[in-house]
Parts: structure tokens; sequence; C-alpha cells
């Protein structure tokens, strides 16, 4: 039997298309400064989707780092480099100019903006200005509290125009997921199992199936059973 793995592949599951149908709707209002937000437990996707989209049209891609929170300088010039700025600035007033000219010229495309809410308020307040000044849109990334961050802030809840919750992936992107990266078709009894001790975790789907994936090389079988798929979630790490 041909060796089977698991393949870094980017599997356009719901989520995903839900992702690109609200980015869609936010490029509709071009013209204006306005945020939107992508919410939802760790797992499900978001940061990997964002960063693919970025990738594939050539948008600005930042998570936000800790070490940030007493400056945001720190910020602004990983602004900078995302945009492709070459003369980085080591002060904050010039840091945020070369971040509104290459806003200016970059024709309009999303800032994706990963985990502001550890951050202070302020470093909210630039991404609304920035956004206002050059009429680009900003996609934030976070967990749940991310929404609370924003709502505290009236001016910056009604630049939101839009918000997508991640949900848990569901039994069809189990499968769909499984067939694309792995080329393995589950059977029913098999995916539904998958689905349901992983909750919805695309992390945890991944690690199973990685796990199923050397079981079944092991054993030489082209098709897993309830067996194999039993002892591959009690191998893999759980969240």
């Amino acid at each position: 039997m041909k060796e089977i793995r698991v393949l870094p592949k980017f599997v356009n599951v719901k989520n995903v298309r839900n992702f690109q149908a609200m980015i869609d709707a936010l490029m509709l209002s071009a013209g204006e400064g306005r945020l939107a937000a992508v919410i939802g437990p760790a797992g499900r996707g978001k940061t990997r989707t964002a960063q693919w989209y970025a990738a594939n049209k050539r948008c600005a891609f930042v998570r936000c780092l800790s070490i940030w929170r007493h400056t945001e300088l720190g910020f602004l010039q990983a602004l900078c480099r995302e945009l492709g700025v070459k003369k980085i600035p080591h002060r904050k007033d010039p840091a945020f100019l070369a971040v509104m000219d290459a806003l200016n010229t970059q024709g309009g495309r999303p800032v994706f903006v990963e985990e502001i809410e550890k951050l202070p308020r302020l470093h909210l307040e630039l991404v609304r200005d920035l956004s206002d000044l050059s009429a680009a849109p900003f996609v934030l990334i976070g967990e749940d509290e991310l929404q609370h961050h924003m709502r505290q802030v009236t001016r910056i809840w009604n630049r939101t125009f839009q918000q997508l919750e991640f949900e848990p992936l569901g039994l069809g992107d189990v499968v769909m997921f499984a067939r694309d990266a792995a080329g393995i078709d589950l059977p029913a009894d098999v995916a539904e199992t998958l689905h349901r001790e992983a909750g919805g975790c695309f992390r945890v789907i991944k690690r199973d199936l990685i796990s199923l994936v050397n079981i079944m090389n092991a054993k030489a079988r082209p098709v897993p059973d309830m067996e194999m798929v039993k002892a591959a979630i009690k191998q893999s790490l759980r969240g």
C-alpha cells in the first residue's frame, strides 16, 4: 500500500467560505474607513484562514505581541514591515505617517490584525485613526473578548461593519478535510467519532487525523475502522 500523508493543504471548509463572503461584503463599502471583527475560541482556524487570504490577496497580516503593551511603536513598525515600507522609522509619529502613506498606495486591500485585545486600548484607537484617514478596511481577529474590547469604545464599534463568528467544524468539514488533505474517504462511523471527540476544534481534528493516518500506514490499511480511530484519539494530544 502506498503511504498516506496528511498534506499541509488549505481546505475550503464552511468557516472559510463565510470568511470570504464577509470580506466581499466589507469591500462593498470602499471609500470610507471601516472595521470588521472575526471572533471565536482558539483552534477553529481563524488565524490560518486570515493568513491564507492575506497571502493570496497580497494583504498585510500583523499578530500583536505582548511586548508592545508599553509602546505603540512596535505595532506601527510591524505594520510598516507588512506594508512594504523600505525605511522603517524609529519614532512613533514618522512610523504612523509611513503606515498612512503605504495604506494609501496599496489599493484598499484589507489589513488583518490579530489579538489586539491583549494590548491597551490606544492601539485600537490607532487602528481607527489609520482606517478613517486612509479608508482602508481593518479586520480584527481574536477570541470572544475582542468583541467586548471593541464595544467599550462607541466610536470603534460604530465603525464595525461586519462581524463573523467562527463556528465549530461540522461533520461535513471533517469529511472534506480528510479527503482533501489525506485522500481518505472516511466511513460514516469513523467521521462521526472524529467529529464528536474533537468538539469542533480544527487543531484537534488535524492531530487526530495525523494519528489515524500513522496507524493506517503501520497496519497497511487504506480505509480506517473504529478500532483504529479510537486508538488515534487516545494517542493524540487534546486541547
